[in-house]
């Protein structure tokens, strides 16, 4: 199997980024915050316990590959 590596330059980098690291790293982390508990009770009811059985198969699958 041939393997292929890519990369992004350093000055290509997302102008976003950038900016971003301009701002505040606490004004992100309650910005996060804020933006986390409005969309938690969302999260919460698309989280799913698989039985064990339901993951045994999906590691065997994926061993399989």
């Amino acid at each position: 199997m041939l393997m292929i590596t890519t990369s992004t330059s350093v000055p290509n980098v997302n102008p976003l980024n950038q900016q971003a690291e301009n701002l505040s790293n606490e004004f992100f982390n309650d910005l996060d915050l804020m933006f986390y508990e409005s969309i938690k009770s969302q999260m919460d009811q698309l989280k799913r316990n698989p039985e064990e059985e339901t993951i045994s198969k999906i590691l065997a699958y994926s061993r399989s590959l």
